[in-house]
């Protein structure tokens, strides 16, 4: 699918550009403070329990970074078939979730289920779920989401959010493979088809 691929793309260097900050602050950190370890230690009589604070701020500026380079790593290997959407959204949430928090805000998302299965490319899942992401969080917002089912459709909604207009290209094509996308300063909605659960959705 390769306009999915292609949006993804798009989506995924506004997500790099957007979290840059939040990996090169930590980093920055890490390195300052290795550096006075490195310094201070090359210094005659100097005890390690001096060092000691700056070799604790390094370490925990290492595991600012850590989560971040992971969920980097993760976005950048393909989705198994079919698609769980708390497994899709799991990486962009630990970076969306950094933005909203340097920004004064937060992110909070509720899974109603352990799996929650889509019939849509990875891909597809990825770039949809970036752009509500994206349009959603702001600064100074505390979003609260709740990802779950709606109907025959599993369904990300999100309150408290920026509210900002999604990107045309973006909406004809959640429109092409039946999913849904819209938000506004109430509510960003997002909501995928789903397989049918025998007994559960042939019903609905």
């Amino acid at each position: 699918m390769g306009d999915a691929s292609a949006l993804w793309l798009s989506c995924l260097g506004r997500l790099a550009g957007r979290s840059a900050h939040e990996l090169k602050n930590p980093l920055n950190g890490l390195a300052l403070n290795l550096e006075v370890v490195r310094s201070r230690s090359a210094r005659p009589g100097i005890e390690g329990s001096a060092l000691a604070p700056f070799a604790a701020a390094a370490a925990a500026e290492l595991e600012r970074t850590i989560p971040l380079v992971e969920a980097l790593l993760a976005l950048a290997r393909p989705l198994p078939i079919p698609v769980d959407l708390r497994t899709a959204l799991q990486p962009l949430s630990v970076l969306y979730g950094a933005i909203a928090t340097a920004g004064g805000g937060s992110l909070s998302i509720e899974p109603e289920s352990e799996q929650l299965f889509v019939t849509v490319d990875g891909n597809a899942v990825r770039a949809l779920l970036a752009e509500a992401l994206d349009v959603t969080i702001g600064a100074n917002l505390d979003v609260t989401a709740r990802l779950g089912r709606s109907g025959g459709m599993v369904s990300l909604r999100m309150i408290g959010g920026a509210g900002r207009p999604i990107a045309a290209k973006i909406e004809r094509f959640a429109a092409e493979i039946e999913a849904r996308l819209s938000s506004d300063e109430d509510e960003t909605a997002l909501l995928f088809p789903a397989p049918a659960r025998a007994g559960v959705d042939s019903n609905t």
